[in-house]
C-alpha cells in the first residue's frame, strides 16, 4: 500500500472531501506511536507531528505542511513494526493506566484494551482509506505495507 508513494501525493485529494494520502499516513503514525507509548515505549514520531495528524485534523490539500512521503512511510514501518513487540513486552503497571485519550476512554478504559484496537480495527479502518485514495488517485491496490 506504501508502494510508489511520493510528495506530490501527500497532499492529492483525488475525490474532495476525503483524507490524503499524507494525512492517513502520519494519522498512522502517530496514534501507532501513542500505543506504543501507552505500553511503555519512547516517542519515535517527531513531537509536531502530533498537532498536524491528531484525531480531529483536517488533511491539507497544499504541498506545504507535511513530513517528506519517505520519511511518513519509514516511520509508519518502524512505528507498527516496534507496537508488535512493544504490546508483547509491555509491563503491567504500563497497560493498566487509564486511556488518556478521553473520548475512548468509555469503550478503552485502559491500554490493555486500547492499544489491540489501535493495532487491528483503527489500522485497519485507516488502511482501507489509503487503498481507496490509492484507487482515486489511480495508483490500483500492490497487495503489501
Amino acid at each position: 500500500m506504501l508502494e510508489g508513494l511520493r510528495d506530490e501525493h501527500s497532499h492529492l485529494e483525488p475525490t474532495p472531501g476525503n483524507k490524503t494520502a499524507g494525512w492517513i499516513l502520519g494519522h498512522l503514525c502517530i496514534t501507532g506511536d501513542f500505543g506504543r507509548r501507552l505500553c511503555g515505549r519512547k516517542s519515535i514520531c517527531p513531537p509536531d507531528w502530533r498537532n498536524i495528524f491528531r484525531p480531529g485534523t483536517k488533511p491539507e490539500i497544499e504541498a506545504t505542511g507535511y513530513p517528506p512521503m519517505a520519511d511518513l512511510c519509514q516511520t509508519f514501518r518502524e512505528v507498527y513494526t516496534d507496537l508488535c513487540d512493544a504490546i508483547v513486552n509491555a509491563d503491567d503497571a504500563s497497560l493498566s493506566t487509564p486511556n488518556p485519550f478521553e473520548p475512548a476512554r468509555p469503550a478503552f478504559p485502559t491500554g490493555r484494551e486500547f492499544v489491540p484496537y489501535l493495532m487491528t480495527g483503527h489500522l485497519g479502518y485507516h488502511i482501507g482509506q489509503l487503498g481507496d485514495w490509492r484507487r482515486a488517485a489511480g495508483l490500483g491496490h500492490k497487495g503489501h505495507l
